[in-house]
């Protein structure tokens, strides 16, 4: 997996914000973790242009019209402004998630991890979750190619953060 030279090995990425929304400077945003309470209240931040810039802000983020997602920005009160962060993403530093509770864990955690089946078969490694209509798609690269998997409780049979996944033995299809 190629890491991403903008962002620092203990940093993790929130989300990016998207374009303006009404005329006080808010941002249309998409959060990775659309259900993570973490920026229900304004919390310091840095934002990362897409070329790599950086700035700290202060980030807010509500509920809007319909499934939108709003993020308010210290700063910036028009829609001028707002429009220049587009594309931005929020990052934060590892240390700053709440700990996972116990069976939970975070999806970057597991990026990377060695992937094989119940039967011992080395399938390769996650490259990429893939949130997929309420069931998230873990993308597995190995010797036979990609192989998709719906991380469902028959397919993926145990998950250890720092360890490796299990899948059962006819978990996903290779492309």
């Amino acid at each position: 997996m190629a890491e991403d030279p903008r962002f620092a090995p203990d940093e993790v990425r929130l989300g990016h914000l998207m374009a303006p929304f009404g005329i006080r400077g808010e941002l249309r945003v998409f959060l990775y973790n659309p259900d993570s309470p973490l920026l229900g209240r304004p919390r310091s931040v840095t934002l990362v242009s897409p070329a790599g810039e950086r700035r700290t802000a202060t980030v807010g983020v509500r509920t809007g019209a319909g499934k939108k997602l709003i993020a308010q920005v210290s700063g910036v009160d028009t829609p001028e402004v707002a429009a220049a962060l587009g594309g931005w993403e929020l990052v934060v530093p590892r240390a700053a998630l709440p700990r996972p509770k116990p069976g939970e864990y975070y999806q970057h955690d597991l990026l990377g991890l060695p992937v094989r089946s119940a039967g011992g078969r080395e399938l390769g490694h996650l490259r990429e979750i893939v949130p997929s209509g309420g069931i998230d798609i873990y993308i597995v690269d190995g010797p036979g190619g990609e192989r998709f998997v719906p991380a469902l409780r028959d397919r993926v049979l145990e998950v250890v953060p720092g360890s490796h996944i299990l899948l059962a033995e006819d978990a996903g299809e290779e492309a």
